[in-house]
C-alpha cells in the first residue's frame, strides 16, 4: 500500500512542474531586484518593480495613489512630531487594516478587465513557483494571497526588528539590539530619515516606504543570513551540481542523504556533540551506496547570531574527515529550523534537476530521527509552513527515513525572513 502511496505523490510532483503554461517552470527566469533578500522573502514585489507595465498600473491607479501619498505625508510628519517613540514611528509604516482591505478589494477589481495584470500572474508568478502553495487558486486568489503573504511579511518585520516583539524562535531570531535604548530609537529615525528625505525614490509604488523600510531594519540587525553564500550553484555548490549531470541514479536506491543539522550553544564550537554523531550517521548510508549524494542542512541559526554556518561546517568534516569528495555534497546553509531542513532540501533537488520522482533518506540521531517521523512534526510544518515540505515514507531504522520531496517547498515564507 505504501510503494501505491509512493508512487502516486511522485506522479503528482513530476506533472505539477513539467507541463509548461500550468504552473511552475523549471526553466523560467524569475525576476530580480539586485537585493537576494528582497528576492526571496517578497517575489510579487520584486516582480511588480520589475514588470514595467504593473509598476505604471499600480502607480497611476487612483486608490494606490491615494494610499502611497497618505503614507508618505504620515511618515514626514511623525519622523517631527515621534520624538523618540519606535512604536509611534514605525506605525507610519505599518499597513493599516482598513489599507489591506483596499488594496485586496481594487487588485480583485483591476483583475477583472486589465490584461496585463492578467497576464503577469499567468507568466510570471505561477511559472516562478515562488506561490507554489497556491497554485490551486484563481489567478485573482492567487495574486491576492501572494500580497496578503507580502504585507503580513513585512508588518511582521517591523514589529521584530522595529519594536522588539517576540519573534516565533526568539532565541535565535529576535532583534539584535535593545530596542529601548537611546542607541537603537535613534538609529531607527536616522535610517528613516534617510529612506525618507534622502534615498533617490525609484518609483511610487504603494508598498515601497513599507518594503524600503523593513528591508533596512533587517540589514540594521544584521539579518542577511539568508543571502550569504550565495548564488549557491556559483560557489558552495558548483563541484556537486556538474558532478549531478554525469550520475546514473538508477544505480543507487536513493537519491541523497539528508543529513540534519545540530547547532552548537557556544560561540567556540563550529560543530556540536551531536551534530557530529549525525554527520557519522549520514556517512554510514552514503558508504553503503545507498545514495550519489550527501546534503547537509544548516544555517547561521545556533546560537543567536551564530559566526559559523553549520552546513558549511558539515561540509568540511565530511571532506576532511571522512574523505567524501566536494563533488558528492550539496549543502543548504539556510536552513534555522527542522521543517526547513527539508523543504530547502527539496528545493536544492528540483533547482538542481534531481530525479524528484526518487525516494531520499534523512538521517540524523535517534531522539530528532523520532521527532521527524511522529505526526506532531506534519503538524507543526502545516502550522509554520501551511504545507508538508516532503512526505515521510518508511523508517528504515532509528536514526534514518525515506522521504520524498513536495513541490509546495518552493512556496516563500516572509514570516520567518530569516529562511523564508
Amino acid at each position: 500500500m505504501k510503494k501505491i502511496i509512493y508512487i502516486l505523490v511522485a506522479l503528482v510532483f513530476v506533472s505539477s512542474y513539467s507541463q509548461k503554461g500550468k504552473g511552475f517552470e523549471l526553466d523560467y527566469s524569475s525576476s530580480k531586484s539586485g537585493s537576494m533578500i528582497q528576492d526571496k522573502n517578497f517575489y510579487l514585489l520584486t516582480a511588480i518593480q520589475n514588470e514595467k507595465a504593473v509598476s505604471e498600473l499600480m502607480e497611476n491607479n487612483v486608490v494606490f495613489k491615494t494610499i502611497f501619498k497618505n503614507q508618505q505625508q504620515e511618515i514626514g510628519s511623525k519622523l517631527k512630531s515621534c520624538k523618540d517613540s519606535l512604536s509611534c514611528l514605525v506605525n507610519g509604516y505599518q499597513f493599516k487594516e482598513n489599507e489591506l482591505v483596499s488594496i485586496e478589494e481594487e487588485l480583485r477589481i483591476l483583475m477583472k478587465d486589465k490584461k496585463e495584470l492578467q497576464n503577469f500572474v499567468k507568466n510570471n508568478l505561477r511559472p516562478s513557483g515562488k506561490y507554489e502553495n497556491f497554485k490551486n487558486s484563481s489567478d485573482t486568489e492567487l495574486l491576492v494571497k501572494a500580497w496578503q503573504l507580502c504585507a503580513q511579511g513585512m508588518n511582521r518585520i517591523m514589529k521584530v526588528y522595529g519594536l522588539g516583539e517576540r519573534a516565533q524562535y526568539a532565541t535565535i531570531d529576535s532583534v539584535s539590539y535593545d530596542v529601548h535604548s537611546q542607541f537603537y530609537k535613534g538609529s531607527v529615525f536616522m535610517w528613516s530619515d534617510f529612506l525618507h528625505n534622502k534615498k533617490p525614490r525609484a518609483n511610487a509604488l504603494f508598498f515601497q516606504e513599507s518594503l524600503d523600510f523593513s528591508l533596512s531594519l533587517l540589514y540594521m540587525n544584521h539579518r542577511d543570513e539568508v543571502a550569504r553564500y550565495e548564488p549557491l550553484e556559483e560557489k558552495e555548490n558548483k563541484k556537486a551540481i556538474a558532478h549531478i549531470k554525469k550520475i546514473n541514479f538508477n544505480a543507487f536506491d536513493y537519491a541523497s542523504v539528508l543529513i540534519l543539522g545540530n547547532g552548537p550553544e557556544n560561540y567556540q564550537d563550529r560543530l556540536s556533540a551531536i551534530g557530529k554523531l549525525n554527520l557519522q550517521l549520514g556517512v554510514l548510508e552514503y558508504e553503503a551506496k545507498k545514495a550519489p549524494l550527501i546534503i547537509v542542512s544548516g544555517g547561521h541559526a545556533h546560537p543567536f547570531r551564530a559566526a559559523y554556518c553549520e552546513a558549511i561546517e558539515m561540509k568540511k568534516e565530511l571532506m576532511n574527515i571522512y574523505n567524501i569528495p566536494e563533488e558528492n555534497i550539496l549543502i543548504d546553509p539556510f536552513a534555522r529550523h527542522t521543517t526547513t531542513n527539508l523543504r530547502n532540501a527539496t528545493r536544492l533537488m528540483i533547482a538542481y534537476q534531481m530525479p524528484v520522482d526518487k525516494k531520499s533518506i534523512v538521517v540524523t540521531n535517534v531522539s530528532h530521527s523520532d521527532y521527524v517521523g511522529n505526526p506532531n512534526f506534519n503538524a507543526r510544518c502545516m502550522e509554520e509552513l501551511g504545507y508538508l515540505p516532503a512526505i515521510i515514507l518508511k523508517r528504515l531504522h532509528s536514526t534514518a527515513l525515506e522521504f520524498v520531496p513536495k513541490i509546495e517547498s518552493l512556496h516563500q515564507n516572509p514570516i520567518d525572513p530569516l529562511d523564508p
